[in-house]
């Protein structure tokens, strides 16, 4: 059964290019990719690279602004709120994961439709919230 589920931009912060290891302020690179309950996809590299002092973090919310999550190992306050107010959803993952292991385990809970809200509405699963709130009534 094919569906029509869009797919998620993904931005991951990473020294290696192989986990997620990066610091969102001090990452040289992040890596893109976009994902659906049924394809994992590298997009491209982009050097985060560039802007000064203040702008550091604006700059780098800014690279990443088509994705709509960014995986991290780490990002402080200021820079969270860069990227919350650049509409990009930031997660730190645990235990510096592959990136391979952290796109599986959120592809799996895509396909599992087991998503909180917020990234349900992202991925176009208005129908799946409202089963879930009309179980509540």
């Amino acid at each position: 059964m094919t569906t029509n589920t869009p797919k998620l931009q993904i931005a991951v912060a990473s020294t290696d290019g192989k986990t997620v290891d990066g610091h969102f302020g001090s990452c040289e690179k992040f890596y893109i990719y976009s994902l659906d309950a049924q394809q994992i996809q590298y997009i491209e590299m982009r050097n985060a690279e560039g802007g000064r002092g203040s702008e550091k973090n604006a700059f780098r919310a800014q690279i990443i602004k088509d994705c709509q999550l960014m995986f991290c190992a780490s990002i402080g306050g200021p820079a969270a709120a860069k990227v919350i107010n650049a509409g990009i959803h930031p997660l730190k993952s645990k235990d510096t994961p592959t990136i391979v292991d952290q796109l599986l385990e959120l592809q799996q809970r895509v396909s599992a439709g087991a998503l909180p809200p917020w990234l349900a509405k992202l991925m176009g699963q208005s129908d799946y919230l409202s089963e879930r709130f009309s179980a509540l009534e």
